[in-house]
């Protein structure tokens, strides 16, 4: 499936840079007019020529179709995962798991908000993360934890037999929770002291 996606991309790669080259060409004059009119007509009136010409439309339309459609699949593949139960098979979407993650906040107080995203590889599953804290804690101690329920949480859901790779990003460390508590935690002072004058 890899390959399929690499020859995709090359493919519209391709398609990208011939129209471009064939506009530039055109535009610096390198294309005349009158050269585009010729094989213009040549295609129209020369039946071979259209013949060919049409195949070759027709054959990048339905590679372009076949090539959305498996890079397109490739994707519905990776948001998903699928068991088999005695009574048949089972699909669960990434995004309903995702949503499990982010009922794991009430259970974190140091965590304000958390963006989960997942996709299904070969090997297990692809977590990322991303947190907002709501005040300065031991990050590494923190997302330690963090990351150990999440991988306890999959787990309980689905039964993962799979490598579940977990990265943590904190991307924001919220102070509006932070208040001190009296005048005297932090104040600036208004003045020097005086300490008197010196000969």
């Amino acid at each position: 499936m890899w390959l399929m996606t690499r020859i995709a991309i090359l493919f519209y790669i391709f398609i990208i840079w011939a129209t471009g080259a064939a506009v530039i060409l055109f535009v610096s004059h390198v294309l005349d007019l009158q050269t585009i009119q010729r094989l213009m007509l040549l295609i129209y009136f020369d039946n071979q020529s259209g013949t060919i010409a049409g195949i070759c439309a027709g054959g990048i339309m339905l590679m372009s179709l076949i090539l959305a459609k498996l890079i397109y699949g490739k994707r519905q593949m990776e948001r998903t995962i699928a068991f088999e139960n005695p009574t048949g098979g089972v699909t669960v979407s990434l995004t309903a798991l995702e949503d499990l993650i982010k009922r794991l906040i009430v259970q974190v107080p140091e965590v304000k908000e958390i963006r989960p995203y997942m996709i299904a590889v070969r090997k297990g599953l692809e977590v990322d993360i991303k947190l907002v804290l709501r005040h300065e804690a031991n990050i590494p101690e923190l997302t330690g934890r963090f990351q150990e329920l999440v991988r306890r949480k999959i787990e309980e859901a689905v039964g993962m037999e799979g490598k579940i790779n977990i990265r943590v990003h904190v991307v924001k460390i919220s102070l509006e929770d932070i208040k001190f508590k009296g005048k005297d935690d932090f104040q600036l002072p208004t003045q020097a002291p005086f300490h008197g004058y010196r000969s």
